[in-house]
């Protein structure tokens, strides 16, 4: 089973909060790719449901970015991560 399907056919929170999950294993094991994958995808969820719940677990993520900061497409996630707002 891919990992994006473990997300699918659940509610916003629920989808977003695997899908943050996912991206943290991945800043934790050092990989640009699954960060960048599964938190486009949780960034899309938190936009389309405006969930305060989404935004605040997506910070979380923000958080854990740091030694990734210098791969361009990880600085500018972190960046949008960033200018959200909590609603």
């Amino acid at each position: 089973m891919d990992q994006s399907e473990l997300a699918s056919g659940h509610s916003y929170r629920r989808r977003a909060a695997v899908l943050v999950d996912l991206a943290v294993i991945g800043a934790r094991h050092r990989d640009p790719d699954q960060v960048v994958a599964h938190a486009r995808e949780a960034l899309d969820l938190a936009r389309a449901s405006s969930s305060g719940y989404v935004v605040r677990r997506l910070q979380t993520l923000g958080d854990e970015l740091g030694p990734l900061g210098r791969d361009h497409r990880v600085a500018e996630l972190g960046a949008e991560i960033a200018a959200l707002r909590t609603p």
